[in-house]
C-alpha cells in the first residue's frame, strides 16, 4: 500500500526522537498560530451534556451558518468529517472515468483515486515556479474526456500558489464542454478572503464542487469540519453516501459559531499576511534557500545546496523543531521542504535554528 505522509504528526516525532510533545515547535502543520477562537472552549463545555444524544444527522444549524459565510443556500452545502471524507465521498458519487491532478499538490487526492483503481493522471506543474496561466489550461484540454474529474487545490498545498478566478473560469468552461467534472479544494482560501473563492458561482453549475475546511484557518484539526459546496443535485448525490452522523456534536456546535466570528477572521488575515512576509524575507536571506511566494499560511522552500531536506529536518529536530519534508509530493524531491507561518517569536526561533544548522555545515 502507498505510504501516506502528512505534516503535523507530532506523536510520531515525539516517539522517534524521544521528545516531549511540549518540546516540539511544529512547523510541519499549517495551523493558525493564533489558535482557535476564544469561544470554542465555552461552546464545548455548554454542549458536554448533549453527547448522550446522537448529533443532528442533517446538521441544520451548521449548514445555515456555512451558507451565510460562503454566500450560498443551505441546500448547496454538505458538512463533512473534514475535507478528506468529502474527497472520498465525491469520488464514490461521481465514479470518474479518470482523475486529472495538477501536481505537486495534496497527496490524498491521488491516494483516494488510486485506492479505487481509477486511472490517475498527474500533471507536472514544476515548470514556471508552479504558476498557472491560460496556456496551461489549453495544454491539458486534450486530457479532459467525458466523465473525467479534474482536482485543483487553490491556494495550492504545498506551493501556496493562488490561481485567480479569471484563470480558473476557463477550466470550468472546458470541463463543462467536455462533460467532465471539476473539484476545487479551497481549504486555504480563508487566508486570501472570499474575493477569489468560487463558492457562490459554482452552485449554478452541474459539474463543479468546491471544498472548504475549518481545519487550517480556525485551528480546529482535531474536530474535523469540512464542507462540500455545489449544485443541489450534486450535493444530494454525495450526501446519499455519507455516514448518518458524520459530524459530531462538538464539531457541529463549534462550526456553527466560529464562522460568525468576524473579529477573529479579520485579525487572522492581517496577522498571517504580516508574519508570512517576515518569514519569507528571512528565508530568502539564506544563499542556500529559494522560498516561493505564497497566498496561504505556509511557505515552500527549495534547497539549492547539496544537502537535502531530510538532513535539514534531522538537524532541526535536534533543536526541537519539525518541518515538512516534501519529497513525497509528486514531481518534488528531497530538495524541497515546507514551513508553516507561525507567530513572530516562533518564526524567529526557526530562522535562528536554520542559521545555526547551515553554519555548522559551512553554508552560512
Amino acid at each position: 500500500m502507498e505510504k501516506r505522509s502528512h505534516g503535523g504528526n507530532v506523536y510520531e516525532v515525539s516517539k522517534k526522537f524521544k521528545l516531549d510533545l511540549r518540546e516540539i515547535l511544529d512547523f510541519s502543520a499549517n495551523i493558525n498560530p493564533l489558535g482557535f477562537p476564544n469561544s470554542v472552549r465555552q461552546i464545548i463545555w455548554e454542549k458536554i451534556d448533549e453527547i448522550v444524544h446522537y448529533p443532528d444527522p442533517g446538521q441544520v444549524e451548521l449548514r445555515e451558518a456555512a451558507a451565510i459565510y460562503y454566500g450560498v443556500e443551505p441546500e448547496n452545502i454538505l458538512p463533512g468529517n473534514g475535507s478528506v471524507e468529502l474527497i472520498n465521498l465525491t469520488l464514490e458519487a461521481l465514479r470518474p472515468s479518470k482523475v486529472i491532478i495538477p501536481s505537486p499538490t495534496f497527496t490524498e487526492y491521488a491516494f483516494a483515486s488510486r485506492n479505487r483503481r481509477i486511472e490517475t493522471e498527474l500533471v507536472d506543474m514544476t515548470k514556471n515556479d508552479f504558476c498557472w496561466d491560460y496556456d496551461f489550461i489549453e495544454s491539458i484540454k486534450d486530457r479532459i474526456c467525458p466523465g473525467a474529474l479534474v482536482i485543483v487545490c487553490n491556494p495550492n498545498n504545498p506551493t501556496g500558489y493562488l490561481v485567480v478566478k479569471d484563470v480558473i473560469k476557463p477550466l470550468i468552461e472546458e470541463t463543462e464542454r467536455a462533460k467532465a467534472f471539476l473539484l476545487l479544494d479551497e481549504a486555504f482560501m480563508d487566508f486570501v478572503g472570499e474575493s477569489q473563492s468560487l463558492c457562490a458561482e459554482v452552485v449554478s453549475r452541474s459539474n463543479v464542487i468546491v471544498l472548504r475546511s475549518l481545519t487550517k484557518f480556525f485551528a480546529l484539526p482535531g474536530l474535523r469540519i469540512g464542507f462540500a459546496i455545489g449544485n443541489e443535485e450534486l450535493i444530494k448525490k454525495i450526501e446519499k453516501l455519507k455516514d448518518p452522523w458524520n459530524v459530531n456534536t462538538f464539531a457541529g456546535a463549534v462550526g456553527s459559531e466560529v464562522l460568525k466570528d468576524k473579529a477573529y477572521i479579520e485579525k487572522t488575515r492581517e496577522y498571517i499576511s504580516r508574519e508570512r512576509e517576515f518569514l519569507w524575507d528571512g528565508l530568502r536571506q539564506f544563499s542556500c534557500f529559494t522560498p516561493f511566494r505564497s497566498s496561504a499560511n505556509f511557505i515552500l522552500v527549495k534547497i539549492t545546496a547539496e544537502f537535502g531536506a531530510g538532513f535539514l529536518a534531522r538537524e532541526l529536530l535536534r533543536r526541537g523543531i519539525a518541518i515538512r519534508e516534501c519529497g513525497d509530493f509528486a514531481f518534488l524531491d528531497d530538495s524541497y521542504f515546507r514551513v508553516a507561518v507561525k507567530d513572530r517569536r516562533a518564526n524567529e526561533i526557526l530562522l535562528e535554528a536554520l542559521r545555526q544548522a547551515t553554519k555548522e555545515i559551512g553554508l552560512e
